[in-house]
Order: structure tokens, then C-alpha cells, then sequence
């Protein structure tokens, strides 16, 4: 059944429906739901999807030829001569009739057709205008991507008459996948697995979410006891150094420096992994502050991949060899505070979910974690979630507050809050979402403040 990703499928329907030339770019991290998305798009449709294979021009071709040739109905298999012919046949059959073309990993067609990309160039610009034709190009190297959306030394440069960055689901498209479950083991299974198809997708929900654990990631037969494999870029040099610059920043390496002397190696050299890795999106950049420097640091994107380096990475050897029960047994308060910590993950893309939807006073900007390290409070700050307003509404601050303990929010946790929020002294008018797993105190419950919003942990999947 597929689940999701209803704005996406809205414009590229509206687009289809508007009957004029369309040429669109969809992309995204492996295994994020590109072909299951174009897929479901073209149902019902005059579609030809070809996936290219890494294999070299001539191979790609005859697949191209055989399959357009299927889908047409044709009973014989004659290969094309060239690409250009195979292309002057799509622009004939869809001056006749609507045709949506795609060609899933073009980077794989482009590494052996050197040409290909001016190629389309040339009949993008000509003849395929001229047809009721719809084509998409999709892939999951997120670099070359760009780069044809993106280069000015790209033939396709401003060519693409809409564009699909797909990413993780929104909060509450993710919430379809485990709907039918109890709340508490709901925002566990989003806290593991955010809001990524492919991992959700995999949930035996008649078992119990540690079952569910045991049996995908400490079983040698586990699906995901190879994740970052599934999930990384194919064909990725130098796999060690990505998974040591991982594993530091997964057990709280957050600076450069940091990152580089548990890794063993010079700054500079580190620096060129870190952005690797967040174009992969496998890490992102965040901004800290030391007193009144700014700096970055960077954390682990992906939830099951922080999970992963946390728990599977030294032990993948054992659990492969049968003892992953032994290893799941001892892991136990270490997988359950993991899941407590994530709660504030589950919480946040509740919030950037209504905040894209208007549900919060104001438009905030993207809502991220904040650290200051020696404020001038005397003490480090760390706030779960800081947004500024948009445009007129910058005067306006959000801040978000997590807490995933088996006791509620209290008053000194809300002063504690308040005095770290006071280094912002620069805004009129500041949010604050308490949300809490335990609910809040009496004291804290009385408060009659309109700027202080307070959620449980039922309130963020009902309100969804």
C-alpha cells in the first residue's frame, strides 16, 4: 500500500493534467522512496519507466530499446542504432498521445553516454517540446543531481520546469506506517526510525517493538544489520574513514577538531568526509556558540544510523556469528535511554510539521537545536529546539523544551528554561512548547500564559 508523500504526488499530477511539454527533476538519498513515489505517479498512465543499469551505453541501450518496445505492445526487439533514434521514437509516439518518460539513476546512463545529458539538451530544447511528453530524471547521487539543476556548465542548467527533493516523510505521513499501534510504541518506532519509508515500512506490527529491534538489527539474518550499505551512496571510496568520522560523531564528537582527533587524522583532512557526508545527508551542520563565537558542529541526520554506530558498528561480527541475543540483552538501558533521547527528535518533526502548515502563532524558520558553550550565564546552555519568526514576524522566537522522563515538568525545569532563553534579550515576543512524555505538574499546568504552549505525548499523535 503506498503511504505518503501527498504534496509531492499533487504537483506532479497537476503537472501531468496541464497536457504541456514537463521536465522534471526528482532526487533524494537512497532508499527514501524516489521509484516507489514515480511508481504510484504513473498509474493509469502512458508511462515508460526505464531504470538505467551501470553497465556501459550499448547494454543501456538495448534495454531501452526492449522495454520501450514492450511497452508500445510491439512483439519483436529491435534495438535502437543510437540513443537519438530510441528519443526520435518517444517524440513520434507522444506527439500522438500523453507519454510520461522516466529514467530512474540517470547518473548510472550518464557515467558510460558522456553525451547524454546535451543529448536531452538538445531535444528538451527541440523536439520534445513539441510533444505531449513528460519527462523525469531521478537519482539518488545527490551531488550530480544538483549539479543538472544547478551548474551553470550543465546542459540541462534551468532546464527543469519543476524539481522533487525528497526527503524524510513529515511527521504525520510517517505516522501512517505504525497508526494502528499503541501511542507509547508509535513515537518509539519514530524515535528509531524518523520519518524514513523505507525503514518503517519494515515493521512487523504483530510483534512488539523490542521484537522488532532484535529481529532487524541483532539477528545475522537482520535487514538492517547492514544499514549504512542500504542506505550510503553506492560505490563510496573509502568506506573506513566515512565510518570512523560517523562512529566519532554518533558517540558525541561534535566539533571538527573533536571529530578529526578521535578519528586520528588532521583537521583539514577530516573536512572534506564531514561535507561528503552532509551532502549524502547522512550528517548536518549545526551552529553552537562559545560566548559570542560562532561555530558549527555536527550530528548524525539519520536516527537508525545513529543507532546503528552506537550499538551494531564493534558488534556487527558478533551478531553475524549468532550471539546477537546475548549483545540485544545486555544493550537493553542503552536502547532505552536512546529511544528517550529521540523522543525529542518524534517532538520536533511534530513542530516542523505544523509550523509548515500554519498551525503555530507565526511562520518560524527551520526549527534546530541550540548550544552555547561558556554563556555568560556562567554555564552552557542547550535548548531542544530554536526557531526565529519569518519576515515581519522576526521579532517573534520559538523555543522548544523535550522531556521523555517517568516524572513531569516541573516549575524549576521551566526557570531553568527561562534563564537559558534569557541571552536572547533581542526578541519582543517568545513561544515556548513544553512538551513532556509525563505530563506537567500542577504548578507548572495553572500557568496561564499564552506563550507557553505545553503538549504530552498523547496531545502530539491525537493533535496529528
Amino acid at each position: 500500500m503506498f503511504v505518503g508523500r501527498v504534496s509531492e504526488l499533487a504537483e506532479m499530477k497537476q503537472r501531468w493534467k496541464r497536457g504541456q511539454f514537463e521536465f522534471g527533476v526528482v532526487y533524494g538519498t537512497r532508499r527514501i522512496g524516489k521509484t516507489t513515489l514515480l511508481q504510484e505517479f504513473i498509474k493509469g498512465k502512458n508511462a515508460f519507466y526505464f531504470q538505467a543499469r551501470k553497465a556501459d551505453e550499448k547494454d543501456n541501450l538495448t534495454a531501452f530499446s526492449r522495454e520501450f518496445r514492450k511497452m508500445q505492445g510491439a512483439l519483436e526487439h529491435v534495438t535502437y542504432n543510437s540513443f537519438p533514434d530510441a528519443f526520435d521514437s518517444i517524440v513520434d509516439f507522444s506527439k500522438k498521445q500523453r507519454l510520461v518518460l522516466i529514467i530512474d539513476e540517470i547518473s548510472c546512463l550518464c557515467q558510460k553516454s558522456k553525451s547524454l545529458l546535451s543529448l536531452l539538451q538538445f531535444y528538451i530544447d527541440g523536439a520534445f517540446r513539441d510533444a505531449y511528453l513528460m519527462i523525469i530524471l531521478s537519482g539518488s547521487n545527490r551531488p550530480f543531481m544538483e549539479e543538472i539543476l544547478m551548474s551553470p556548465n550543465s546542459p540541462l542548467y534551468q532546464r527543469a520546469t519543476f524539481q522533487v527533493h525528497l526527503e524524510e516523510m513529515p511527521f504525520s505521513e510517517a505516522r501512517q506506517f505504525v497508526s494502528d499501534l499503541p501511542i507509547d510504541a508509535q513515537a518509539q518506532y519514530l524515535g528509531l526510525f524518523g520519518g524514513h519509508p523505507y525503514y518503517l515500512d519494515m515493521i512487523d506490527h504483530a510483534a512488539s517493538f523490542q521484537e522488532n529491534v532484535r529481529r532487524l538489527l541483532y539477528s545475522k539474518y537482520g535487514t538492517l544489520l547492514d544499514a549504512p550499505e542500504k542506505i550510503m551512496p553506492a560505490g563510496v571510496s573509502d568506506q573506513n574513514m566515512y565510518n570512523s568520522v560517523i562512529l566519532a560523531v554518533s558517540r558525541g564528537m561534535r566539533f571538527s577538531k573533536e571529530i578529526a582527533e578521535a578519528v586520528g587524522v588532521e583537521n583539514n583532512y577530516v573536512a572534506k568526509y564531514l561535507s561528503s557526508l552532509i551532502q549524502m545527508q547522512i550528517l548536518e551542520k549545526r551552529e553552537s556558540f562559545i560566548r559570542n563565537r560562532k561555530t558549527n558542529y555536527y550530528a548524525v541526520s539519520d536516527s537508525l544510523l545513529r543507532f546503528w554506530y552506537r550499538f551494531i558498528f564493534d558488534q556487527r561480527d558478533v551478531i553475524q556469528n549468532g550471539f546477537g541475543d546475548v549483545l540485544f540483552s545486555e544493550d537493553q538501558d542503552g536502547i532505552e535511554d536512546f529511544i528517550a533521547r529521540s523522543f525529542e527528535d518524534v517532538a520536533l518533526l511534530w513542530m516542523e510539521e505544523q509550523n509548515r502548515q500554519g498551525r503555530l502563532p507565526v511562520y518560524y524558520g527551520t526549527i534546530r537545536g541550540y548550544t552555547a558553550r561558556n554563556s555568560r550565564l556562567g554555564r552552557s546552555v542547550e535548548l531542544d529546539g530554536l526557531a526565529e519568526g519569518l519576515g515581519k514576524n522576526r521579532n517573534h522566537l520559538l523555543v522548544a523544551e523535550c522531556k521523555c522522563r517517568k516524572t513531569p515538568f516541573t516549575m524549576n525545569m521551566l526557570s531553568h528554561l527561562q534563564e537559558s532563553v534569557s541571552l536572547f534579550d533581542a526578541y519582543d515576543v517568545i513561544d515556548y512548547y513544553l512538551i513532556s512524555k509525563s505530563g506537567f505538574t500542577d504548578e507548572v499546568a495553572a500557568i496561564s500564559d499564552p506563550h507557553i504552549h505545553r503538549m504530552t505525548l498523547h496531545d502530539l499523535f491525537q493533535a496529528s
